[in-house]
């Protein structure tokens, strides 16, 4: 058989490599790939133990020639961690590096013998620069500078094709490095150092700016409703009809009476031309006459009472009238009010855990629940000095602002969520008053 021809040699070691290279580039998964580093190479080089060590916290060693499950715990495996770390750490920049248990530190090379031939050789595993990690050979003659550049080639193969199976990281994990955290929090603390406006929300409702209170005139009861909540009525159109049966049997009574009288005051006045006495009578007869006719107006006056009316053009703001039918009212009671449906203002509750300090004239704008996509612009003009419990049994500040607008004119009754404005703070304090004043509640300072 005769020998093989150095060139024909170069050719097989250069196809082996090309080979090698497909096979990598081949692999479905980092396993695979790991199988063909420290198993397939052999084909290419022979040695006698290989081992994959990658530069990550969670098993390190990848894989080892001739084993196909690791065990992370064996004295094996940490030993040969630790030879690799080293090596990684001390690497040079160079593409392969000779090693020998002489090259490693006493704690090392103590061991090499138990596990490993005489010859070692390491190669590093980089990409664009950073290093992933790198392979370790082993046997028992010496390596050739020829074998260990076409190992490295080999290398770099395996390190592209190591890189372009591992899975990418999510762009966020790049968030988490030393200087971009730096450049976050100073970026945080200047954020949070901008001026913005303290604001609040606060349920509201448009309501009637001056509206007409109507109150009971006389006691009694509630008869009839001629007008229906929110309905428009004329100047001088009944509203409402008291009780007034009563009133006008006095007044019947009282009529006839006064009847009785004239016709006794006018029989004594003709007596008196030829009676002295008649004519002394006429006096009393006089002034009883005229305290029934005191007393009819009396009761003309509270029967027409009985019967109210609107004042003035408006619309009839009450809640039903099934709540006032038979219902008793006392003198100065309010029953309803009328209010001109061109003068509204809003009135905001202002809960006393939300409440801000508000200046005269402080902006407001408003939100329709049935037109949110319009706001209404307001300006606060009146801030109640106590707290009042309102119908959602909560404690809250009442805040009336009219409209900056005179051509906006919701109607009355409408309602929404109004955001008031306030004074200008940071962004830190606009973000953590309500924390900080919880914090401060309850640590008594």
């Amino acid at each position: 058989m005769q020998p093989e021809d150095p060139q024909q040699r170069q050719l097989r070691g250069l196809a082996l490599l090309l080979q090698l290279q497909r096979k990598a580039r081949a692999a479905e998964d980092l396993a695979a790939l790991g199988f063909v580093i420290v198993n397939e190479s052999r084909s290419l080089v022979e040695y006698r133990q290989a081992a994959l060590w990658l530069d990550r916290p969670i098993q390190p060693v990848a894989a080892v020639s001739g084993i196909a499950q690791l065990d992370a715990q064996a004295p094996y495996i940490v030993w040969l961690n630790g030879v690799c770390r080293r090596q990684c750490q001390t690497d040079n920049n160079l593409a392969y590096q000779l090693l020998q248990a002489t090259d490693l530190p006493a704690t090392l090379q103590a061991e090499w013998q138990q596990w490993l031939p005489a010859f070692g050789l390491w190669l590093p595993l980089k990409v664009q620069g950073r290093t992933l990690g790198g392979w370790l050979l082993a046997r028992e003659q010496a390596w050739q500078e020829g074998e260990a550049v076409l190992l490295a080639e080999l290398s770099d193969a395996y390190a592209h094709a190591w890189h372009a199976l591992q899975p990418r990281k999510p762009w966020w994990r790049g968030l988490y490095t030393p200087t971009a955290v730096k450049r976050g929090a100073v970026a945080a603390f200047l954020l949070l150092l901008i001026p913005v406006r303290l604001s609040v929300l606060a349920p509201a409702e448009v309501i009637a700016a001056q509206p007409t209170v109507i109150r009971a005139p006389l006691e009694g009861v509630v008869d009839t409703f001629q007008v229906q909540p929110n309905q428009t009525v004329a100047a001088e159109q009944l509203l409402l009809t008291l009780e007034n049966t009563d009133i006008a049997n006095r007044l019947e009574v009282s009529r006839k009476v006064l009847a009785v009288a004239e016709a006794e005051y006018r029989k004594t006045a003709q007596q008196a031309m030829f009676d002295a006495d008649s004519k002394a009578e006429m006096t009393v007869l006089k002034g009883r006459m005229e305290q029934h006719v005191a007393e009819v107006e009396y009761l003309a006056d509270q029967l027409a009472r009985s019967q109210i009316k609107a004042p003035h053009a408006g619309v009839a703001i009450f809640s039903d009238v099934h709540d006032w039918i038979g219902r008793p009212v006392a003198l100065g009671e309010r029953i309803l009010n009328l209010a001109d449906p061109t003068q509204v203002e809003l009135e905001m509750r202002v809960p006393v855990a939300d409440f801000i300090e508000l200046a005269d004239g402080a902006d407001a704008v408003m939100f329709l629940n049935i037109d949110p996509q319009h706001p209404l612009d307001a300006l606060v003009y009146s801030l109640s000095y106590q707290t009042e419990v309102g119908p959602d049994q909560v404690l809250a500040y009442r805040v009336k602002a009219r409209l900056a607008d005179p051509k906006q004119i919701p109607r009355i009754g409408l309602k929404g969520t109004a955001k008031l404005y306030g004074q200008r703070v940071t962004l830190f304090y606009y973000l953590f008053r309500r924390p900080l004043s919880g914090l401060r509640q309850w640590l008594g300072l």
